[in-house]
């Protein structure tokens, strides 16, 4: 099971991690005293976490479309497969 493990994926999650963490304790911070700066912390933990959640999505849906048990297809995610298999980036 462990030997399928990419270590970009594993980077990706721990980042992902990382910016949840990040963004709860901006947002505790911001509750105790509002400034830019930790609502620029906010902000950007959260589109941190929201992008790294979509490229493991991705990525699930791309190994479930090889293994044609896709259960649902997904526009976006449909376009950007066909865009980056053109350029034959899927291994």
């Amino acid at each position: 099971m462990l030997k399928n493990i990419k270590p970009f994926r594993l980077i990706v999650f721990f980042i992902s991690v990382f910016a949840l963490s990040e963004f709860f304790e901006a947002g505790r911070l911001i509750s105790s005293e509002m400034t830019f700066a930790h609502l620029g912390i906010s902000i950007v933990s959260a589109l941190v976490f929201l992008l790294t959640l979509f490229l493991m999505g991705y990525w699930i849906y791309v190994d479930e479309k090889k293994k044609d048990n896709l259960k649902m297809k997904f526009g976006f995610y449909e376009w950007l497969y066909s865009k980056l298999s053109v350029r034959k980036i899927h291994k």
